[in-house]
């Protein structure tokens, strides 16, 4: 494949990646920075890294594999072990393992195929790991060996009873994890005094033991779980009944209660009553997250004996509601819950909600952080948000479908609210440049259609840091945007939108310091859109349309007023060129990206900017740098670290451009090792540097040498000797070089014509051969003949591009003194080749001379020969290649027989 038609390919992938790059390029943009600090679930089974692995990487990593006959490789094992720091002996489904692992007091046995608990590790072990293996059953004192466990993992078994003893002597336990066993909620499972010996436990996971579909057939071993009075963490499967019976009162350290579903666990609640949590009210985190809740099936005062409740997770109940959902929080008396997850808790198919007054002054008044994504919130009553809770400083309603409306001007009543997250919908909406005069529905605002309108001015609220607009939907022309000035906003994302044009300007925004407008399919920028933005330091416009406009010489510079701006993004716009004054004005930039564009040309000045430290220009198109940029890069380089990357760009590898190279090596802005920097050479061939440029120097220091000078000494002293020795030979032999000139002159007056009529072949030789021949051509064949100096047509290098096949066939053949025909039997089967032979043999017969030469390449029976093809080879010159080694003897007779008139 040519140089070119890869660099298509290449160009082509490029182009296909883009819309696929800017859904998925800002998912990295967040605003984590500006969170408030993460609530701290008082959850006891957080294992260390050696003992606990993932629920979820444990079933999607070994035991689907353990499910079948036979593991892939080691390599499935190496980066869990990596993982957990230790020595491993690998063990297949066909082995018996030996050996567990231990380092220090911890012991690895798991994927081991163990039906019973080893007895041989050392009495000294705390932390045991069992998971996923073929224990069936705990029979008493089976631990009465290890007295020192504190960590007790016997997941993803197959265990169906305990027996009382069955975890005798584990007076130090504080974690058991029996999740994803069968370990059915029955007595028998679980007798009285199973956990009697469990003194110390904080944790125990009992969840995906029970299958949703007998779940309606079971109950709580309350009487069991009685005993484990230290219990701080306990997860269940949720049954359809949900009883906790009096037993879980005496579990009065208890804090945090999971029942969620999917992952976690299996959960198909469906419905609480009143007292289903009267016997837990010490719980401070309740997680009924994928539990199938349903609104109608529950009764408004489920939650009312949760007095000590701080978190609630209710995530993924789509048939709750979030009417029902706010009744509920209305009835707790003592409400103190300052965390509340409720994502899609309503279905996406039902009629779009309004949030009223009445849902927001139902949220707990002690509520700090909320989260209430995909509920297909559409609006909120105007005068709403005020009654939102007073300490309220997280709000994430992603996923929803909001609409304009007067609310909008409520949002500065959020005093303390510091990231608000409107990310994720699909749904487009133009958002109107002045307010609503029409009579709109119910859930918006009703304005008056004959009022004059009047400007749109957006009101923050005044502590907002980030506001996050990414995937909303947003498809509009960026025109004139003005928001209240009373605001702290300093983050402003509005990524993995539509905003084709830039026109601006923003007013009121005299904080924000980053902007983020990546992946919007911006094609223009108006130089007033960053005039107000005085203060913006960090702006991205990654992933955009930008060439057309950056390649018009009318453009205006479009961020002068960028004074403070120190990053600039503007990778991925597929810009070729990329040069005059547009940075002029941005003196306090420091890191310029420009990667993954195909600019073959870069001439903008740095010569201002005394900060730059970071110069990104790889994977394009660019073979060198303008001197005058080298000059600048040096120049920062004395005073400061300046990194600047050129990787995976073609630096063009050749005598005029040697001085770049020399420079890039010596300069300390390059990365020593030259990683993913690569050569292209005069032939338009590609070499990726392994060994910083060193070879390519020495070739080229050797290669563009200047030899001018020794050049003309040599010449001359060789012409003065030559005609030195010419005249003392003609003198002495004057009278027979007389005799042989007149001679000569009879043999080349008769060659004048035959030469006037060898002058009218522009070719020696066409080659006509199959194209699963090619290598044989252009490795053997065809440099054989260069280096006797014969003039060779072939058709993928000299056919005339844009000409009809047939014409250029017949144009080769006329235009050369010899037709040669590579017989083979991809030969035979080719359409052109037999055109090829077809023409030429009409040309030996239209001008009488002979055309055709055969090389026999193969040796092809005559039975496998057409009786056309037989008949030129009795009639033309024809050659056997050589089935041993092919020497000078052959291809000087091939020569000589091409020649030959």
């Amino acid at each position: 494949m040519s140089v070119s038609v890869k660099r298509w390919n290449l160009r082509c992938a490029f182009y296909c990646c883009l819309s696929l790059t800017r859904a998925l390029e800002t998912y990295d943009i967040d605003c984590k920075e500006y969170q408030p600090e993460p609530q701290k679930d008082e959850n006891s089974c957080t294992f260390d890294e050696f003992s606990a692995l993932k629920v979820d990487d444990y079933q999607n990593t070994f035991h689907n594999k353990y499910q079948g006959t036979q593991y892939e490789s080691e390599n499935d094992f190496n980066d869990w072990d990596k993982r957990l720091g230790k020595k491993t002996f690998y063990s297949y489904p066909n082995e018996t393992l030996e050996h567990c692992t231990c380092v220090s007091t911890r012991c690895d046995c798991s994927r081991s195929h163990l039906k019973d608990v080893p007895k041989d590790l050392p009495h000294d072990v705390t932390h045991l790991n069992l998971a996923l293996n073929l224990i069936s059953s705990l029979p008493g004192c089976t631990f009465c060996n290890y007295t020192q466990l504190i960590y007790l993992d016997l997941s993803s078994n197959k265990l169906t009873r305990l027996v009382t003893g069955s975890f005798l002597g584990l007076e130090n336990l504080t974690s058991l994890n029996l999740y994803n066993n069968s370990l059915f909620y029955l007595s028998q499972t679980f007798p009285i005094g199973v956990f009697s010996d469990l003194k110390s436990l904080r944790c125990l996971k009992l969840n995906r033991n029970i299958d949703n579909e007998f779940s309606s057939s079971f109950r709580y071993p309350d009487a069991a779980l009685s005993e484990l009075t230290n219990l701080e963490t306990l997860y269940l499967d949720g049954l359809v009944r949900a009883f906790f019976g009096r037993g879980f009162k005496n579990l009065v350290k208890l804090r945090s209660l999971v029942l969620a579903g999917n992952k976690e666990g299996y959960c198909k609640i469906i419905g609480f009553s009143d007292n289903s949590f009267l016997n837990v009210k010490q719980i401070t985190i309740l997680n009924v997250s994928n539990c199938n809740l349903r609104g109608d099936k529950q009764t408004e005062r489920i939650f009312k004996p949760l007095v000590r409740l701080q978190t609630l997770d209710i995530n993924f109940n789509l048939d709750l509601g979030v009417d029902f959902l706010m009744r509920a929080l209305r009835n707790m008396t003592n409400n103190s819950i300052t965390s509340l997850r409720m994502n899609n808790i309503y279905s996406n198919y039902l009629p779009l909600v309004t949030i009223t007054q009445s849902m927001i002054q139902s949220l707990p008044v002690s509520l700090r952080y909320l989260e209430t994504q995909g509920n297909n919130f559409q609006s909120v009553n105007e005068g709403a948000l005020q009654f939102m809770p007073p300490n309220l400083s997280y709000i994430d309603a992603g996923g929803n479908r909001f609409l304009y409306g007067k609310y909008i001007h409520d949002l500065h009543s959020l005093k303390t609210l510091k990231v608000l997250k409107l990310n994720g919908g699909n749904n487009l909406h133009k958002i109107p440049t002045t307010e609503p005069t029409s009579t709109f529905s119910d859930n918006c605002w009703q304005g008056n259609s004959k009022a004059r309108p009047k400007p749109l001015i957006f009101n923050l609220p005044p502590n907002l840091l980030c506001l996050d607009l990414r995937f909303s939907g947003l498809a509009y022309i960026l025109s004139e945007l003005t928001i209240d000035e009373n605001n702290s906003l300093d983050s402003m994302i509005l990524s993995t939108n539509y905003f084709p044009v830039l026109q601006g300007p923003i007013h009121g925004l005299f904080k924000l310091s980053k902007l983020f407008i990546s992946g919007c399919f911006v094609q223009l920028i108006n130089e007033r859109m960053f005039q107000n933005l005085d203060s913006l330091q960090e702006l991205r416009l990654r992933n955009n349309e930008l060439d057309y406009f950056f390649r018009d010489a009318s453009r205006k510079p479009i961020f002068r007023d960028l004074k403070n701006l120190k990053i600039l993004d503007l990778s991925i716009n597929a810009l070729t060129v990329f040069d005059g004054d547009i940075l002029k004005d941005l003196d306090a930039l420091e890191e310029i990206n420009l990667s993954q564009n195909n600019m073959w040309q870069f001439n903008i000045s740095i010569s201002n900017m005394s900060n730059l430290h970071m110069l990104n220009l790889s994977h394009a198109q660019l073979g060198t740098l303008p001197l005058q940029t080298r000059q600048d890069i040096d120049r920062l380089a004395k005073t400061q670290n300046i990194t600047v990357d050129m990787s995976s760009n073609p630096i063009r590898c050749d005598c005029n451009n040697i001085d770049f190279i020399q420079w890039m090596v010596s300069s300390r802005a390059f990365d020593a090792n030259f990683e993913g920097y690569m050569c292209q050479y005069q032939d338009s061939s590609y070499k990726r540097i392994q060994d910083s440029y060193d070879e390519t120097l020495s070739r080229l220091s050797v290669q563009c040498a200047d030899h001018s000078t020794i050049f003309l000494v040599v010449l001359s002293v060789t012409l003065l000797m030559v005609t030195t020795v010419a005249g003392a030979v003609m003198y002495r032999f004057r009278w027979r070089l007389r005799y042989l000139y007149y001679v000569a002159y009879l043999v080349v007056k008769k060659k004048t014509k035959d030469k006037g009529r060898e002058e009218n072949f522009l070719y020696d030789v066409f080659l006509a051969y199959a194209s699963e021949d090619e290598e044989f051509i252009l490795e053997s064949l065809l440099p054989a003949l260069d280096r006797r100096e014969l003039r060779v047509l072939v058709h993928g290098r000299d056919f005339a591009v844009g000409e009809f096949i047939a014409s250029n066939i017949v144009t080769a053949v006329k235009e050369s003194r010899k037709t040669l025909v590579v017989l083979t039997r991809n030969l035979l089967n080719s359409t052109w080749c037999n055109f090829e032979l077809q023409m030429a043999n009409m040309e030996s017969v239209h001008t009488g001379r002979p055309v055709l030469v055969f090389l026999i390449k193969e040796s092809i029976p005559t039975t496998e020969l057409n009786s056309d093809l037989l008949y030129h080879l009795n009639k033309n010159t024809y050659l056997v290649y050589p089935q041993g080694e092919v020497t000078d003897v052959f291809w000087n007779k091939l020569a000589r027989d091409i020649m030959c008139v």
